[in-house]
């Protein structure tokens, strides 16, 4: 078997992120192919759990840590040279040697996100080493369709300072890579002419198709599930309680699904009422599988938004702004999900929803044929390894 080593800018554990379920499955995809060492960074000792997973998988782990104080003088002088705060944030000059050293035993080296980039770039060429750059979104061209919308201030200057840096710096990943990955259709024709750039969807699990159990507790309500300390997720549900919830929010209970939930969020959810912020849940599919509908009111951001994805593979109807809907393939409006993008929109499906919730289902059905042709990790697996096969 090929030596594969992959790089990861933070743990996967606990599976509370699209970044976590993708790299969980992926981990387990490119072991069954290679003999796979990855190098974890982590500013926290990794969880037992997590240890457990990569030794059940035979898999090589090198646990990295570093303080969030010297994280965060690397994202500084980073931004002093002109460099993103992104890759500044990750990067470690004692890492690098390392890297290195686990490089010249592997014939394959991956990347995950621009942020770990800077470690295979620093490698010495070798025509015989293939380079896989799993961009998985374009950070350049979120943000730079995100600082027109943030609500937050800081996040506004965040976003216009790195869009520039990271543009320069993804242009070079991708022109000295052999192979990038791409999950977004729009960033994927963007970047095509660029390098060896491949369109990568990301899947789901395939147990969400049989999914069955409910709770009736929320049966009447709307879910919202992701990060909750994810700016783009805060973004979005704060626009969704203030435009929103505020007018229906005592017809349709709201559910906010996900691992830490800004003060923010839970103080503007307490405010208003009528809404249940979870935080970690082992199961929350529990709460999108009972409740109504699920909305993506996404404001910033970019890429395939993963609770979309898991709300129609569990044939729920999705009521989503048009910055969700586009970067998945073959999703229809009112065929696969609804569009919706002003307060209005949003108040005039989901109060239709609430009062005949017959005439959604097939919307529901035809979502969950989507998904299970389309975005099953199955069907990532192969496209992923066939990518690396074909650029060696």
């Amino acid at each position: 078997m090929k030596r594969c080593l992959m790089i990861l800018p933070r743990p996967i554990f606990p599976l509370v992120s699209g970044y976590s379920n993708k790299n969980y499955h992926l981990v387990q995809i490119l072991a069954n192919r290679y003999r796979l060492q990855v190098v974890v960074l982590t500013e926290s000792r990794l969880t037992r759990e997590e240890l457990q997973f990569y030794a059940a998988q035979q898999v090589a782990c090198t646990v990295w840590k570093r303080t969030r104080r010297r994280s965060v003088f690397g994202a500084l002088c980073s931004l002093l040279r002109g460099h993103s705060l992104q890759t500044g944030y990750y990067f470690d000059r004692r890492l690098e040697k390392r890297v290195r050293e686990l490089a010249e035993q592997s014939e394959v080296c991956i990347a995950s996100l621009i942020r770990t980039w800077n470690y295979l770039e620093a490698l010495p060429p070798d025509p015989d080493k293939t380079l896989v750059f799993d961009m998985v979104d374009s950070i350049a061209l979120n943000y730079e369709g995100s600082r027109r919308r943030a609500a937050s201030v800081l996040w506004r200057w965040i976003y216009t300072v790195e869009s520039k840096r990271l543009m320069r710096e993804e242009q070079h990943a991708i022109e000295h890579s052999s192979v990038t990955y791409l999950f977004n259709e729009a960033e994927y024709r963007y970047w095509l002419l660029r390098g060896n750039v491949r369109l990568l969807p990301h899947g789901v699990p395939e147990q969400l198709f049989s999914y069955t159990k409910r709770d009736r507790r929320f049966q009447a309500s709307v879910a919202f599930i992701g990060k909750m300390d994810y700016q783009p997720n805060v973004d979005a549900i704060l626009w969704y309680l203030r435009e929103i919830h505020t007018k229906i929010g005592g017809m349709l209970p709201l559910l906010i699904v996900g691992a830490g939930p800004t003060r923010e969020v839970k103080a503007l959810a307490g405010k208003l009422g009528n809404v249940t912020v979870t935080g970690f849940v082992e199961d929350p599919y529990l709460y999108l599988n009972s409740a109504l509908a699920v909305i993506a009111p996404m404001q910033t951001g970019g890429g395939i938004q993963n609770k979309v994805l898991e709300g129609m593979a569990l044939g729920k109807v999705n009521v989503v702004t048009s910055l969700a809907a586009k970067p998945i393939v073959g999703a229809a409006d009112r065929q696969h999900l609804l569009i919706a993008d002003s307060p209005e929109a949003f108040i005039h499906i989901l109060s239709d929803i609430r009062d005949h919730p017959n005439r959604y289902h097939a919307i529901g059905l035809h979502a969950r044929e989507l998904i299970r042709k389309r975005y099953t990790w199955e069907h990532y697996g192969r496209l992923y390894i066939e990518g690396i096969e074909e650029s060696q």
